[in-house]
């Protein structure tokens, strides 16, 4: 895997071996998910389920001012570490489930949540409470979330309405907002 652009372009990453651990994220979704959004140099991004990091790094590859880490699988943050080394960033990697992160980083106004869970995640409800409860979001950013393919989520969770939904091949992104007030 290799970042797509920006400033680490072509930067080869690590990943963790085995699908069952991670499900990297294919170039041809983080190329449409970057497409989609706007990176500005003052763009606070949260990758909640890291992985390998590839989308924090391609987010900081493109001029985000900072990208905060996660991953619970302690195997993960070791690769995430590895690959900031390599591209010689020094950021945030928290080894944090989900809900514990979006506490820690209570009051912290992010652009962009990404969330990549395991395909059995079954807490995506909770994302957008503890989002919500914890403040986590500017009131312009946008939750995303990358699912399979066949997982169907709700429209609307709490002030959250999705706005954007766009297939590739096995899985999916689904864009949250605000709603307007």
């Amino acid at each position: 895997m290799r970042i797509i652009a920006g400033k680490y372009k072509n930067t080869p990453l690590k990943t963790l071996e085995g699908k069952q651990i991670t499900r990297p994220t294919r170039g041809i979704v983080r190329e449409a998910l970057f497409s989609s959004i706007v990176i500005y140099s003052d763009t606070l991004f949260l990758d909640l389920f890291s992985g390998s990091g590839a989308i924090g790094i391609e987010a900081l590859s493109r001029g985000a001012q900072d990208v905060i880490f996660n991953d619970m699988n302690p195997e993960a943050v070791k690769i995430i570490k590895a690959n900031l080394d390599k591209v010689k960033e020094n950021r945030t990697v928290y080894n944090l489930d989900y809900r514990n992160c979006l506490k820690k980083k209570e009051n912290t106004q992010f652009d962009y949540i990404y969330c990549d869970p395991p395909y059995d995640f079954k807490g995506y409800e909770d994302i957008f409470f503890d989002i919500h409860r914890y403040n986590n979001l500017s009131d312009e950013g946008i939750i995303i979330l990358e699912v399979s393919k066949d997982r169907n989520l709700d429209d609307k969770y709490l002030v959250y309405h999705k706005y954007k939904e766009k297939h590739y091949g096995a899985n999916k992104l689904l864009y949250y907002r605000r709603d307007s007030l």
